[in-house]
């Protein structure tokens, strides 16, 4: 029921309102426990479940208890437009949610992100509540609580970039402090504000002590921007300033002057960093500038990057311009359009355009963009004739002010994307402009319905089950899911996989809304664990298998779960020894990569893994072709040369196959250093086997298979020396290995005159307990370089190593006079080794050895 009269009612319930208002203004700056990462996912459900019971009591209040009543402007299109034009707007998200290619992921979004359909109809709720329950001097309230928010998150902006209390605070001595917010670009955003905000309040003020505050304010809030390194924000404040200087609603020449200046200081600041960058040389301050203005990078971000992802994002929009991919779903036209011959977005994975306009029209369609265009449109409009209807007082600086902090907005959003902060604080700002424009309208007041249909208790029932469903399933048990997720993380982190492995498994059948993301993220721990832990990675691979198959069918449309899925199968086909499994696994592996090249057909990662495949089918023709269509994609791409050259070498064209192998090399391929080997020992090519070996003993020195190998293909090129080392090294890392000693002897057999054989025989014996044959094997070895010192008195490498052996014998006199004359023959290769094993004799030789020095 309405009444017109213009008595703002009052309510006792109102300042429960504004205190849940209060809260909600808060979480920006919330800390949250490591285990509730991403913060803005936490927050966001934080703002939805508070929302909600504010809801919840005002339903209750005016429906059931019928003691609240509030007052809305009367109808005049005009006053009502802007809010007509949002409604309109959000209308058409819920159509392209509907309409969406993935409507799951449209309605709640990705941790990463916290965005979704269902959290922007929640800000839309936001800001009409606010229009409806906060009054003037509950306004000035919250601004100062804006303000405190504001303070916090610069303060902690400043000790991070100066890297204060570093046992505390995450430093970012580089610039791009995130604050509380998470990302240095959403803090720049939520700092240009309450940047218009202060001044505006500065402008006004009559009292010098609050100008001082508001100045101070002001500066600090410029400040926190410079330090964020978004050149979008400094680009939005300036445009911003020179709008409230421009058009000023007095008419003062001066301010006018001001506004150019800015523009023209703006200019010559660009110009002057640009010609002088050594200006900055020794102020980290100055640096930031410098690099944040220069020319060539601003052309490079955005000409090679930006407008790189533009064009894709408009083909999107050419193919889909009705209701679009849907919200949330840019990454869809991106993978299918995504084109790695542009270097600026090679291999990147573009889920938003940086570009609000853009990704409104990819997402939601044509018509969502011209509204989102008009409602700001409008609320300016709305904005400005307020500002004529009010005259000279406080509320028409706010209003000018407001004005300018959105198109301030507005320009960083042209480059940029939104996020639960930005969001929060622009919707409140949007709630408090619709309380402005309604100022000047005559008002009606609605009370609650006189009829007793809703005094009924049974009707509340089902309401009442919908609201605990609402916030257990889609707020509550989400918010536990994640905080596990995260838990599990840091576990993975610490290098307690099976922990972390266990308690996913529990978890993992309660994931809900979840459930897309939570199999990417088990996926990704699976991965991490199977690289420390190689003796488990079959089972890993099943495990992330049979979750991904899940996550394939929850979220059909994304490339990388088929990419994961094919990879990990790629590994259950490589291990299983049964050809007709492993014929099924290879062929289940390609019908998903397939499925990933329809949803991205240029995304070469994709050929790589189908290459991959090949490889564990021996089908080497069809390995080769594949990595020619790779290459036609992007002749640049070095992975593309490495498969071809394997699949070469396999084929046995090993002079095609080197080359193909370098120049993956020189394009910058990462090196499979196995395959390479397996490729040449397929082909008795054992030296060039070796060195393909030799660089993963250098990668991975603890893995004893790498050491094997390299043992035997050192044997069979006659490198004898480097086989024995090579086994002595196997038997280090794996002591209860028999078929070492057998290896050496048979060297033994084949070179009986090398000492390095008969000492690593003699190492081995020693540590088995076997004394009487490692002497034997030290004696031999001694006699062996006594006859080389003979021959070649003035190699200190002989004395050197016959010091070794005399040590391991027990006699220490004559290792350390051998240790002494291969110093003095080279002392420069041997000063420091010599030195070590003096060092470690018994007895006073080293004592002997400082005291000759």
């Amino acid at each position: 029921m309405e009444n017109n009269n213009q008595t703002i009612p009052q309510n006792k319930t109102y300042p429960l309102f504004f205190w849940g208002i209060c809260l909600i203004l808060f979480l920006p700056i919330i800390v949250l426990p490591p285990t509730f990462q991403p913060a803005d996912w936490s927050r966001a459900i934080l703002f939805r479940t508070i929302l909600t019971i504010l809801i919840s009591i005002l339903f209750f209040k005016f429906c059931y208890k019928k003691d609240l009543s509030f007052s809305i402007p009367k109808w005049k299109i005009r006053t009502y437009l802007p809010l007509l034009t949002l409604t309109a707007f959000f209308i058409t998200l819920v159509l392209a949610t509907i309409f969406s290619e993935d409507i799951r992921f449209s309605i709640f979004g990705s941790p990463v992100r916290a965005g979704g359909t269902l959290n922007l109809l929640f800000f839309f709720i936001f800001t009409v509540f606010l229009a409806l329950f906060i009054n003037g001097n509950s306004w000035k309230k919250l601004f100062n609580l804006l303000f405190i928010a504001g303070v916090l998150a610069s303060l902690l902006a400043i000790v991070q970039y100066f890297n204060i209390l570093k046992n505390i605070f995450i430093s970012f001595e580089g610039g791009a402090t995130p604050s509380f917010l998470g990302n240095s670009t959403f803090l720049a955003i939520y700092m240009l504000f309450l940047v218009f905000l202060s001044f505006t309040f500065l402008i006004q003020e009559k009292l010098k002590n609050k100008k001082i505050l508001y100045a101070g304010f002001t500066l600090l809030f410029i400040f926190t921007i410079l330090i964020t390194n978004s050149r979008a924000t400094y680009l939005g404040l300036l445009i911003g300033f020179f709008y409230f200087f421009f058009f000023y609603p007095r008419k003062f020449k001066t301010l006018k002057t001001i506004a150019a200046s800015l523009v023209l200081l703006a200019i010559i600041v660009v110009i002057f960093f640009n010609l002088f960058p050594q200006v900055a040389e020794k102020n980290n301050l100055l640096k930031i500038a410098v690099n944040r203005l220069s020319i060539k990078k601003v052309a490079t971000d955005l000409i090679g990057t930006r407008f790189s992802a533009w064009k894709i994002t408009l083909k999107t929009i050419e193919e889909k311009p009705i209701f679009g991919w849907g919200p949330e779903n840019s990454y869809i036209g991106f993978e299918k359009y995504y084109d790695p011959t542009n270097s600026e977005i090679k291999n990147m994975w573009w889920d938003r355009p940086h570009n609000v306009f853009l990704e409104i029209a990819a997402t939601s369609g044509i018509v969502s963009i011209i509204l989102y265009s008009l409602f700001w449109i409008f609320l300016l409009w709305q904005l400005q004739i307020f500002k004529r209807k009010s005259g000279d007082n406080e509320n028409t600086y706010l209003a000018h002010g407001i004005q300018a902090m959105f198109i301030g907005y507005l320009v960083v959003l042209f480059f940029n994307f939104d996020n639960f902060s930005t969001y929060l604080i622009s919707f409140f700002f949007i709630g408090y402009s619709f309380y402005l424009i309604s100022e000047h309208s005559e008002k009606k007041i609605i009370y609650p319905t006189k009829t007793n249909i809703l005094k009924n208790k049974f009707i509340y029932i089902p309401l009442l089950f919908l609201l605990i469903c609402f916030i257990w399933f889609w707020n509550i048990k989400p918010l536990y899911l994640n905080e596990k997720i995260s838990y599990v993380k840091n576990l993975v982190d610490a290098k307690k996989c099976q922990k972390a492995l266990n308690i996913v498994d529990n978890i993992w059948q309660g994931r809900g809304i979840l459930e897309s993301y939570a199999g990417l993220r088990y996926t990704d721990f699976i991965k991490r664990c199977a690289s420390s832990k190689p003796e488990k990675e079959v089972d890993y691979s099943k495990k992330a298998s049979e979750v991904l198959k899940i996550s394939s069918k929850i979220q059909p449309k994304f490339t990388r779960t088929w990419i994961f899925l094919g990879s990990f199968t790629n590994v259950l086909a490589a291990k299983e020894e049964n050809i007709e499994n492993r014929n099924k696994l290879l062929l289940e592996a390609r019908s998903y990569l397939e499925k990933a090249l329809e949803l991205s057909p240029k995304r070469q990662e994709i050929f790589i893994e189908i290459e991959k495949s090949y490889i564990v089918a021996g089908d080497y023709q069809a390995m080769k072709k594949i990595a020619y269509d790779c290459i036609d994609i992007d002749s640049s791409y070095g992975q593309c040369y490495w498969y071809l050259g394997i699949a070469e070498i396999f084929l046995g064209d090993q002079e095609n196959g080197k080359k193909h192998i370098q120049e993956s090399l020189e394009k910058g391929g990462s090196p499979s250093y196995i395959q390479l080997g397996v490729a040449y020992i397929s082909q008795k090519n054992y030296k060039d086997a070796a060195d393909a070996y030799h660089m993963l003993t250098v990668l991975y020195p603890e893995n004893a298979n790498y050491h094997a190998v390299m043992a035997f293909l050192s044997r069979e090129i006659g490198d004898y020396a480097r086989a024995g080392s090579e086994a002595l090294k196997v038997f280090e890392l794996q002591p209860e290995n028999k078929e070492v000693l057998k290896f050496l002897e048979q060297l033994l057999g084949l070179n009986p005159n090398d000492p390095t054989l008969h000492f690593s025989l003699a190492y081995i014996y020693t540590q088995i307990g076997e004394t009487e044959k490692a002497r034997q094997e030290y004696l031999i070895v001694k006699s062996l370089y006594l006859q080389a010192v003979t021959k070649y008195p003035k190699d200190a490498g002989y004395h050197l190593n016959l010091a070794g052996v005399c040590k391991e014998l027990g006699e220490y006199e004559r290792a350390y006079k051998e240790a002494l004359l291969a110093e003095k023959l080279d002392s420069k290769n041997f000063h420091n080794k010599a030195m070590d094993l003096i060092g470690s004799l018994p007895g006073d030789y080293w004592d002997r050895y400082t005291g000759k020095k």
